[in-house]
């Protein structure tokens, strides 16, 4: 980045305080790595190529990144000193030890930790100490538990996840502009969003573009959002929260849902060609636990038509426990009609004749506000809003 600002190697090395020879060698095995020319070497200067400029942009970001955890660190009444020269803020150290740090703070134990990267447990331990006594702070409690981050602990190992994550980004794009779409989308997966909108777009992402591949993380929307904001994952696809949910995050709806009432083929209820909110009056049900949108909106929407408290049976949100349950009993649910489409199609499963408009709800996309997608995830986000106007 030096090189890239001032244009000259021996400017660069005052900058950075490395000797120009240094410099140079670093430039050299940096274009070895990512496996393209970065600069013009020029009577002039350093003129950055396109490959550079890519790069740059999001070395800047990765930077901004860690700027922003060392000016936390600054008003935490730690030697000023200590955390303006510490080099993890310039990411000076190895990227081994980086992710040594982003790691523990998510496993908690430096065996764990060490045996995912696969180096000693010394080695990982070292390497946190040496962070800890460059910045001046304990940044881990140890504990009966584990290691727990401290509350600044916590915060650097998310700048440091989001500074990797700009790193990987600006690798996949030098890949890009060299004519090969490469790379990897990391996609935190709600249910609303895995069923149909997600695999049909994955399916034609990989079929135009072979070389990217994609992952997808299942789990909770606290959990998917914690992992979004920390730069684990791409962007999330599924029901979208309340505006106060998503703090951060900026959301885009791609299109709309309806719960329906779903029950067994043999349910007596899927005999009838009409239904009234009474004919639920005494229905047992399976429902997701408390808390969970698809509840409260059915809830709301009973009581709202003069039906008493919800007989929930079985509280689960694992859709086979909860297929299983239709078929062989006379439960009902409330759920997405797609999200049981294949059994519906064949009569297993049956949706009752009965609407639910005020349980109307948007579903879409999350990105952390002022991100920047790679090429792969802008592509496969471009699928999802497509397949989500059919």
């Amino acid at each position: 980045m030096a090189v890239a600002h001032s244009g000259s190697v021996i400017k660069s090395s005052r900058l950075v305080r490395r000797a120009q020879s240094a410099v140079t060698r670093s430039i050299k095995e940096l274009e070895a790595d990512v496996g393209v020319q970065l600069f013009e070497r020029r009577s002039q200067g350093m003129l950055l190529t396109e490959f550079g400029r890519a790069l740059l942009a999001r070395v800047e970001r990765a930077f901004a990144e860690m700027e922003t955890a060392r000016s936390a660190f600054k008003t935490a009444q730690l030697s000023a000193s200590l955390v303006d020269k510490a080099p993890i803020f310039s990411l000076s150290i190895s990227r081994q030890r980086l992710l040594v740090f982003a790691e523990l703070v998510e496993q908690h134990h430096v065996g764990a930790v060490a045996d995912s990267l696969g180096i000693s447990q010394p080695a990982a331990s070292q390497s946190l100490r040496e962070i800890e006594t460059s910045i001046g702070a304990k940044l881990f409690i140890r504990g009966a538990g584990g290691m727990q981050p401290s509350p600044l602990g916590a915060l650097l190992g998310v700048h440091i996840r989001r500074a990797l994550a700009e790193i990987r980004a600006g690798e996949v794009e030098i890949q890009s502009l060299r004519g090969a779409i490469t790379g990897r989308v990391i996609v935190g997966s709600l249910s609303l969003g895995r069923t149909r909108l997600l695999p049909k777009a994955i399916i034609e992402l990989t079929r135009n573009h072979p070389n990217l591949t994609v992952t997808t993380v299942e789990g909770t929307f606290e959990h998917l959002a914690t992992r979004l904001r920390a730069g684990d994952i791409d962007f999330m696809l599924g029901a979208l929260r309340p505006p106060e949910h998503t703090i951060g995050l900026a959301r885009e709806v791609v299109t709309q849902d309806v719960l329906s009432v779903v029950a067994g083929g043999a349910h007596p209820l899927a005999r009838k060609r009409k239904l009234t909110f009474a004919d639920l009056a005494s229905a047992d049900w399976v429902l997701p636990p408390h808390g969970a949108p698809t509840r409260e909106l059915l809830e709301n929407t009973l009581r709202n038509h003069g039906l008493g408290e919800t007989r929930v049976v079985v509280e689960t949100a694992d859709l086979a426990i909860t297929r299983g349950i239709l078929i062989g009993s006379n439960m009902l649910t409330a759920a997405s009609a797609h999200l049981f489409h294949e059994d519906i199609a064949t009569r297993t499963l049956v949706v009752l004749p009965l609407t639910l408009p005020e349980t109307s709800r948007p579903i879409g996309i999350l990105q952390r506000q002022a991100s920047s997608p790679s090429l792969a995830a802008q592509l496969l986000m471009a699928n999802i809003r497509a397949i989500g106007q059919l």
